[in-house]
């Protein structure tokens, strides 16, 4: 589970702080989401638009 911390916590041997993203087990980021002191990180998703078609017309050879 991906996870924004909103104060600073010990995790996995340092501190870690304030708007740092960190990667935890289920169970583990549901504790720290409850106490408040992270919030689940929000998948942005990114929109690719395809290219617009050129309009390439062969020009006729005499």
């Amino acid at each position: 589970m991906k996870l924004v911390i909103l104060r600073a916590i010990y995790f996995e041997g340092r501190v870690v702080l304030e708007g740092e993203q960190i990667d935890t087990l289920e169970q583990h980021g549901r504790e720290l989401i409850q106490k408040g002191y992270a919030k689940e990180q929000e998948e942005a998703h990114l929109v690719i638009e395809p290219e617009p078609k050129r309009n390439i017309k062969a020009k006729k050879e005499k």
